[in-house]
């Protein structure tokens, strides 16, 4: 099949051409981190205030095709706060964005079930939002959002701490999450699967299996970062294990990842990937990455492990990259 990865060195360039052109900034406001990380922080004093956009992408496609939309707001609130809680922020209030080709009063019940849900998980009020009725530009629904956390400055949290010899932890994932979704739909339609089929070695119908919300952390990581100096964080999404390297140039070393699960393993298999391409483009059961020195392990296992399934997955070592010697996978960097 066609690859369908993102190249990273030219998403890179992109963003780099668009951030080149800007050039204006108050005199009295001041970013403490710079463009580009998991979230953007502004200096407030003694506090910082988080802000991150994300959307759910081509996730919502499936949605519309199966006219399920009950769970892809618990993706949109997923995808920010996610991001938010890698600098140690809190999120505390989200606006939200509805691009449709119609107003339809089920879908809009369906998407307030999820974002209440996600809220709920999350702990944040959705304070507001707009909803742009857009048939010439939309084909069915795209939806996103922006997040506000809160932090002390003294605590956040920017992963130059991380050093040879700490432990980095996984967080599984509930399955695809929301990325990959351009593949996965490439994969389904060029094997002829329907979205009601029973996924292969599952249970559940294919629509259920794909449209499985995105975990929420937020107050596992907050809860670890109250006892637990926690060095450097990470959220798999779009470009998949490379969202390590985002943390500090250093190698990663993943030598005892989650075991594949069927979901990828079968998507790999019917989509004819490598697995260093699947986990370019995939968490492959690693939701979320915590490294913390090795005197920190049991307090935050304690912490951790009755609340999600976490794993002690390699270490960090001097050095650059990310390797995963079980699946002979090298990575140089995000992009």
């Amino acid at each position: 099949m066609e690859r369908k990865i993102i190249d990273r060195k030219s998403q890179g360039e992109f963003v780099s051409n668009f951030l080149r052109q800007i050039k204006f900034k108050r005199s009295d406001f001041k970013t403490i981190n710079s463009l580009g990380g998991f979230t953007s922080l502004i200096d407030l004093g003694n506090f910082a205030v988080s802000f991150n956009n994300d959307g759910v992408g081509t996730k919502t496609i499936i949605a519309a095709e199966t006219n399920k939309y009950n769970t892809i707001g618990i993706d949109c609130v997923a995808m920010n706060v996610n991001d938010a809680i890698t600098v140690g922020a809190e999120p505390i209030a989200m606006l939200d964005y509805l691009s449709l080709k119609e107003m339809d009063n089920e879908i809009a019940r369906q998407l307030g079930i999820g974002f209440n849900v996600g809220a709920q998980i999350a702990n944040l009020n959705i304070v507001g939002g707009e909803t742009a009725i857009v048939p010439d530009l939309v084909k069915n629904i795209d939806i996103s959002a922006t997040a506000l956390g809160l932090i002390q400055k003294d605590q956040i949290i920017t992963g130059e701490k991380i050093s040879d010899g700490d432990l980095i932890f996984a967080l599984k994932s509930s399955g695809l999450h929301s990325n990959g979704f351009t593949t996965v739909r490439k994969i389904i339609k060029d094997n002829e699967i329907d979205y009601e089929d029973q996924f292969p070695g599952d249970s559940k119908r294919v629509a259920d299996v794909l449209l499985e919300p995105t975990r929420i952390y937020v107050r596992e990581v907050l809860d670890a970062m109250s006892i637990v100096p926690i060095k450097g964080m990470a959220n798999i999404t779009g470009g998949g294990i490379k969202n390590i390297a985002r943390m500090k140039d250093m190698k990663y070393v993943i030598d005892n990842p989650f075991d594949v699960d069927n979901v990828f393993l079968r998507l790999m298999d019917m989509g004819n990937l490598s697995f260093s391409e699947m986990f370019e483009i995939f968490n492959m059961g690693m939701g979320y990455i915590v490294v913390i020195d090795p005197e920190s392990k049991t307090d935050f296992l304690n912490i951790v492990r009755n609340r999600v399934p976490v794993k002690e997955v390699g270490h960090v070592e001097n050095g650059s990259g990310i390797t995963i010697p079980e699946y002979s996978v090298e990575m140089h960097g995000y992009y």
